[in-house]
This record gives structure tokens, C-alpha cells and sequence, in this order.
């Protein structure tokens, strides 16, 4: 242990006693005192100090306990592969959410579509349904509107494609803004 920690760790247990007389003392004021103002000061006094003990206290363990370095596990590409289409979808739908709804609204549309996202992930056949598919059915479980004005790029290669096509491609696709795409067919 670094001599620096030594001293934090003397230094709390003073703390501690200090603490602890000052607790005992408050509470041997409380339960002797006659007023009801002066009884409430004491305990109201007792439960800091009391308090002020059992923090100093659980700091000096955690100051006793071994440094753990915590390194986050590498992502796997199937977990890459997760986190990006659900990050899409995030998107996507958001655009929906913060076009349509403002204040609690939003923010309630917001923490229901991570429910939602979470437990598509949990389900099956995540990465192997067209994003535009499961887009659809986020939207239609938020009870948003299921027109969307694009279409999601969808990873996945089909019969003798190499790659999804380049972000250029996609906006090419783009509709006329005046009108709305009905979304892919389920």
C-alpha cells in the first residue's frame, strides 16, 4: 500500500472515532433531553454523525480492497454487427419521434423505443430481418406512423451482391420529399 493511502486510511479512522464520540455523545443529549425541540436537534445531530461513521467506514474498506483494472471485453462481430443495426433502427425511428412529438412525449416515445430495440435483440432472427422490416415494426409497435421517407441500407448481401451499396448510391434513391414511400412489404 502507497504511502499515501496509508495516510487516507489512518485519517479516516480518526475520522471515524471522532464520528463515534460525537455520535454517542448526541445520543446520550437526545435521550436525556426534556424539551421535544431540544430532543429532536440531538437525534437530527446523532443521525449525521452516525452517518458521517458508516461512510468513513465503508471508505476505509474500499480503500483496503486491491485495485481491479476493469477492461470492457472485446466486441465480437456478431455483437459489432448488433450494435450498428440497432443503431440504425435508433435513428431511423428517432426521426419520426423528434419530427412529430416534442417535450414528455419524446422523451416517453424515446425510452419505450429502447424497451423496443432491447427486446428485438433478445429475439430472433435480429440481424437476419431486413432493417427496413424491423423499422416497420418498431414504428407500428410506438404506434408512429409505418411510411417511411427512405428506405434503411440493409448490410446484408443478397444473391450476387459483393457489398451494400455506397452511402453516394443510397441517396440517389432518395425520394421526392413531396411525396411518401410506403415502406417495404412485410
Amino acid at each position: 500500500m502507497s504511502a499515501q493511502r496509508e495516510q487516507f486510511r489512518d485519517m479516516l479512522i480518526e475520522l471515524a472515532e471522532a464520528g463515534m464520540a460525537l455520535s454517542r455523545d448526541l445520543l446520550g443529549k437526545a435521550l436525556a433531553a426534556d424539551d421535544r425541540d431540544d430532543k429532536i436537534a440531538y437525534a437530527q445531530g446523532h443521525e449525521r454523525a452516525a452517518r458521517s461513521v458508516r461512510l468513513s467506514i465503508a471508505l476505509h474498506d474500499k480503500l483496503d480492497r486491491p485495485v481491479v483494472e476493469s477492461r470492457p471485453a472485446p466486441a465480437t462481430p456478431q455483437m459489432q454487427a448488433v450494435n450498428e443495426r440497432r443503431a440504425t433502427l435508433r435513428r431511423a425511428v428517432r426521426r419520426s419521434i423528434h419530427l412529430d412529438h416534442e417535450g414528455e412525449d419524446a422523451e416517453m416515445l424515446e425510452t419505450a423505443l429502447e424497451a423496443v430495440l432491447d427486446e428485438l435483440v433478445l429475439g430472433r432472427g435480429f440481424l437476419d430481418r431486413p432493417a427496413n422490416e424491423l423499422a416497420i415494426l418498431v414504428r407500428e409497435t410506438l404506434k408512429l406512423p409505418r411510411t417511411m421517407m427512405f428506405d434503411l441500407p440493409d448490410p446484408r448481401p443478397g444473391p450476387g451482391d459483393h457489398a451494400p451499396a455506397p452511402l453516394a448510391d443510397l441517396a440517389s434513391q432518395r425520394p421526392d420529399p413531396g411525396r411518401s414511400v410506403p415502406a417495404a412489404p412485410s
